[in-house]
């Protein structure tokens, strides 16, 4: 099992400023916010591609920078595993060539060579230089050359930022199997919600050199904050769109066709799900996806509802109000944001602590997100 990586560093350059403490153990930290928050300049100074003013980096408790006992490991020796957004392969060489060329011999490997080669599906591309090869093809080559260096860590800086909707949605797959496949710690920077709702483990949110937020995916990507943060930023949106996230687990199939799904909120159901019983996953509930009602709904084609109460309702826009519903179930439950026209609030006598139902038009798991054009 491969140790933490500490980072607690402050760079400066112009007017910007980097001012970060952090630590991430094995899995997928998702590092996110918008362009210019400083997180391609984080994973730099992780790297050794650029010096930090001061503090330390630390993997495993082995000292990779620090100023009090000037350390500074060269990038080579520091055992990190590095995708960059462009590929950075060598154009005179095969895919083989390129994938051993950085192959270390001080580490145990993740995993063979053969193995590497079927995880990413690129055994019909050996014998193929860089300019046959398409740029989902070329990442792909990339994020297998990074790990047969046999990283104790590895730094993935928008990998897909550079490639098209399709090209994206090709390479998908093979980073959630990267993701349940190696026992290590992967820093993933994006910009992107939901190429980060589909990866991370947990999540850092970063704006101005400095982390806004961290925790679980679910608690913090839920901040309708950081979601103004992260969609508005990029859209420039005043009000986007809230989203719920939450874990779930796949129950079973019923005879007509629909899954349970267990939620902090009781039990869903739904139809074409990805997955298998027992499977750990995280819902995406759009706040349009939410229809309230103030009795208790009888009569309806909508199966999904969650009791509770109202809790703050925020302004969005000159039309348009988001009201939190707390499910009244379990009080330390998530709650789930709707958004409804202030016409309807005000007709509804919508006000905090009123009893109200909410019916859940579409339940997503966000395995089965297709991702959209970046944000």
């Amino acid at each position: 099992m491969s140790g933490i990586l500490s980072i607690v560093v402050q760079k400066q350059e112009g007017s910007f400023g980097l001012d970060v403490d952090l630590q991430a153990s094995a899995g997928v930290t998702g590092i996110i916010g918008p362009s210019g928050a400083g997180k391609s300049m984080l994973l730099s100074t992780i790297a050794g591609l650029a010096d930090p003013d001061e503090g330390s980096i630390r993997l495993d408790g082995q000292a990779l920078f620090d100023t009090a006992q000037n350390i500074n490991l060269s990038p080579e020796h520091r055992e990190l595993g590095m995708v960059f957004q462009d590929a950075r392969l060598f154009p005179h060489m095969t895919v083989k060539s390129n994938l051993t060329f950085s192959r270390r011999q001080t580490r145990a490997a993740l995993s063979t060579f053969d193995e590497i080669v079927d995880l990413l599906d690129i055994s019909s591309l050996l014998s193929r230089r860089p300019h046959h090869l398409s740029g989902g093809e070329k990442q792909r080559i990339a994020i297998g050359r990074a790990l047969l260096s046999s990283p104790a860590a590895l730094l993935m800086d928008e990998p897909l930022a550079s490639l098209d909707l399709a090209r994206r949605r090709e390479i998908m797959p093979f980073l959630e199997r990267l993701r349940h496949r190696f026992d290590l710690p992967i820093l993933y920077v994006s910009h992107n919600l939901d190429e980060t709702l589909r990866l991370a483990d947990s999540v850092i949110v970063m704006d101005q050199g400095k982390i806004l937020a961290r925790g679980s995916v679910e608690e913090t990507l839920s901040r309708i904050d950081v979601q103004s943060l992260i969609l508005g930023g990029s859209t420039n949106n005043e009000h986007p769109e809230p989203v719920t996230i939450v874990a779930a687990t796949i129950g079973k199939r019923s005879d007509d066709g629909l899954f349970s799904i267990e939620t902090p909120w009781g039990v869903l159901t739904a139809p074409n799900i990805t997955g298998r019983y027992g499977d750990q996953v995280r819902l995406r509930i759009r706040a349009r996806d939410l229809v309230l009602s103030t009795t208790e709904p009888a009569g309806l084609s909508i199966r999904n509802v969650i009791a509770g109460e109202v809790g703050i309702m925020t302004e969005a826009g000159a039309a348009q109000v988001d009201v939190l519903v707390r499910p009244s179930n379990d009080h330390n439950a998530q709650p789930v944001w709707a958004r409804i026209t202030k016409r309807a609030a005000t007709e509804l006598d919508l006000q905090p602590g009123r009893p109200i139902w909410a019916l859940l038009k579409a339940v997503v798991l966000t395995s089965d997100i297709e991702l959209e054009a970046l944000r």
